[in-house]
C-alpha cells in the first residue's frame, strides 16, 4: 500500500481532512478547561493559511482521494512551527510511516524556504500521560528533542481560594512603579539563580538563565504584548525595607474560548528570606487584583523538575492540570535519515 503527500488545494480540503483525522484524538471531542477546543484551532488554521509561507499537507492512499493524514506548519523568520497534535493520520493508518512521511516533507519544504529549525508542542492532562505517548515517539524519532525540562501547568479557582492575611511579620508590598524592567530582571537572577540548587532547576530555562531573553521577556509583558499587566501587577515584597521578593503578572487577552483569567509570569523570593511567608503573601496580593478584575480563574507554569514552587503553588490554592513539552529539531541538508 503506497502513499503521496501533496499541499492542500484549498482551505476546505484541509479542514475536511483535519477534522476526519483528528477524530483519532480523543481531547477532539473532550471539553477541558484551558485545553485546545476544536473551533479555535480551526480559526486559527483559517487565519495562517492565508499566510502565503505556511504550508498545509495532506497524506492520501495512492490512486484514492481520501485523506489519511494532515500536517500544517507556520513559518515565521527562521522556525517552522508545527500544528497542535500533528502530524495526526487515521486510525486505520496509525501504525503506518504516513506520519513520517509527512513530516519529511515539512522538513524539505522548509529547507527549500531556508528556514533552520522546526518546532513543536505536546500539552496533555497531568492524569493522561498515555495521551502524548504516540506524538512523543514519533517527534523523537524523527529527530526532535525536548529543548528543555517538562513544564507544569497549574490552576486556582479564585472562588475557592482562601483569603488569608499575610502571616510574615514586618512584610509591605508595593507595587513596581517605581522598579524598572530591568531592576526586576536583575531580581530574577538574583531569585532564581543565586543557589547552586536553583542554578541545576533553572540553568536551561532561557527566560531565566538569560539575562537578555528575561528583559526582553519584562518588557513584552510590561508593554502589554501579553495581555493587560497593571503597575499592581508587578509587586514588590520588602522585609524590614529590604528588598526580599517579587511577582509579575498579566490578565490575557479575552477569548470566547476561556474563562476570564489571570497568569502569574514569574514569582521569585530571594534566598535569604525564604520560608518566611514572603511568597505566599505575594500570591495572596495578586489573587485579590485577578479577583477584583473579574478573573475567574489564574494559572501558573512551573519546571517540572521545581518540586518546592509546585508545593508552594499547591499550598496557595493551584492544583496541576497539564504538563507541556516543547521540542525542536534543526534543519540540516538533508532528511534521508527518516
Amino acid at each position: 500500500m503506497s502513499f503521496s503527500v501533496t499541499e492542500a488545494g484549498s482551505l476546505r480540503e484541509y479542514l475536511q481532512a483535519w477534522k476526519k483525522a483528528m477524530k483519532t484524538v480523543p481531547r477532539f471531542r473532550e471539553r477541558r478547561l484551558f485545553d485546545y477546543r476544536p473551533e479555535e484551532l480551526m480559526e486559527d488554521i483559517m487565519q495562517a493559511f492565508q499566510k502565503p509561507n505556511n504550508f498545509f499537507l495532506i497524506a492520501k492512499q495512492q490512486g484514492k482521494q481520501k485523506a489519511v493524514g494532515v500536517l500544517g506548519v507556520t513559518v515565521t523568520n527562521s522556525l517552522g512551527m508545527l500544528g497542535r497534535w500533528e502530524p495526526v493520520v487515521t486510525s486505520k493508518h496509525k501504525r503506518s510511516e504516513i506520519a513520517e512521511m509527512l513530516l519529511t516533507e515539512a522538513f524539505s519544504r522548509l529547507q527549500q524556504r531556508g528556514v533552520p529549525e522546526a518546532k513543536c508542542m505536546l500539552k496533555f492532562p497531568i492524569s493522561q500521560p498515555q495521551a502524548a505517548r504516540w506524538h512523543n515517539k514519533l517527534y523523537k524519532k524523527c529527530g526532535f528533542a525536548e529543548k528543555s525540562p517538562s513544564s507544569i501547568m497549574l490552576l486556582a479557582d479564585l472562588s475557592k481560594v482562601a483569603r488569608k492575611p499575610s502571616e510574615a511579620a514586618n512584610l509591605q508590598i508595593t507595587d513596581g512603579n517605581d522598579f524598572s524592567s530591568k531592576e526586576f530582571a536583575d531580581f530574577t537572577q538574583r531569585a532564581y539563580m543565586s543557589t547552586p540548587e536553583d542554578r541545576a532547576v533553572h540553568m536551561n530555562d532561557p527566560f531565566i538563565s538569560d539575562p537578555k531573553t528575561c528583559l526582553s521577556t519584562l518588557q513584552a509583558i510590561r508593554e502589554g504584548k501579553m495581555g493587560f499587566s497593571p503597575p499592581e501587577f508587578w509587586l514588590v515584597a520588602k522585609l524590614n525595607n529590604n528588598i526580599a521578593g517579587f511577582i509579575i503578572s498579566f490578565m490575557p487577552k479575552r477569548s470566547e474560548y476561556r474563562p476570564t483569567h489571570g497568569v502569574i509570569g514569574e514569582l521569585g523570593v530571594f534566598p535569604e528570606h525564604r520560608r518566611r511567608g514572603v511568597a505566599a503573601a505575594l500570591i495572596s496580593e495578586t489573587f485579590k487584583s485577578f479577583h477584583r478584575l473579574g478573573c475567574k480563574y489564574s494559572l501558573v507554569g512551573t519546571l517540572k523538575t521545581n518540586k518546592s514552587a509546585i508545593a508552594l503553588y499547591r499550598k496557595a490554592g493551584f492544583y496541576p492540570v497539564f504538563e507541556l513539552v516543547d521540542f525542536e529539531k534543526t534543519l540540516g541538508e538533508s532528511t534521508q535519515s527518516l
